[in-house]
């Protein structure tokens, strides 16, 4: 039997099975384990064995072994090995398995990543460009249509200058048309800008409906204590003859 086979060529050649287990690379315990038949060696440890041992694989295997051998002693080996083979595909299957969830789980983490990034673009206003003053500045909404769709930009406004634009905000798909209209580069005249983002609105096809001038109620000249919290709107049209801002 094979176990015998190694057994005998190791101690005839006077080494030790930690000798052997060296020229193997392997550990004691592999050599003890193939000395008793509770394991066989797979095929690139038997040839390194064989090269060990002085022999061959072939001669290591023994072909008049393998005639002496008992019909069990040969079933008992192919059975080892059968055990062997199937250990081996289970742990290939379960890599496979577990590379495959990896792959789902990054899947997924991509797609999750990717909305969140998404969705907030897709479904409100964002800052284009903001010269922080105030965390809640007044604005100039400028209300027009696209595509049949109503939308909006804000010019944010300076609270110390209400003819100054601190910042503008506007929906996804816009900034294109404001940059193309010089509204991205820098604060300035709400005269100007406004006018620039009239420009960008009717270069995406959009048609101005109205500006709405939003101040705080603290900022109005109302002595009714009813109103001091809320906000209101002024409008004017941009296709009015009279473009001035009608400022409270």
């Amino acid at each position: 039997m094979l176990k015998d086979t190694i057994k005998k060529l190791r101690t005839e050649q006077g080494l030790s099975q930690d000798e052997l287990a060296e020229r193997v690379h392997v550990v004691r315990q592999t050599v003890s384990k193939w000395e008793r038949g509770t394991s066989v060696p797979d095929a690139d440890s038997l040839v390194a064995l064989a090269r060990a041992l002085g022999v061959s694989a072939a001669e290591l295997l023994g072909e008049s072994a393998m005639v002496e051998k008992k019909p069990d002693d040969l079933a008992w080996e192919t059975s080892l090995l059968d055990e062997r083979i199937a250990s081996e595909s289970q742990r290939l299957d379960r890599l496979v398995r577990a590379l495959k969830w990896a792959l789902v789980g990054a899947a997924v983490m991509v797609l999750v990543f990717g909305l969140f990034i998404w969705l907030p673009n897709q479904q409100f206003s964002y800052t284009i460009w903001w010269d922080s003053v105030t965390d809640d500045p007044d604005y100039n909404k400028i209300i027009y249509r696209l595509d049949g769709e109503g939308k909006s930009i804000r010019l944010f406004l300076d609270p110390e200058d209400y003819g100054r634009v601190i910042g503008c905000a506007g929906e996804p798909g816009m900034a294109e048309a404001m940059s193309a209209a010089e509204l991205l580069n820098e604060p300035g005249s709400l005269d100007a800008l406004s006018e620039r983002a009239n420009q960008a609105i009717e270069a995406m096809g959009g048609i101005v409906l109205r500006h709405e001038l939003w101040l705080p109620a603290a900022s109005r000249e109302d002595d009714d204590p009813t109103n001091d919290d809320v906000p209101y709107s002024v409008c004017f049209y941009a296709d009015s003859d009279d473009q001035d801002i009608p400022w409270p």
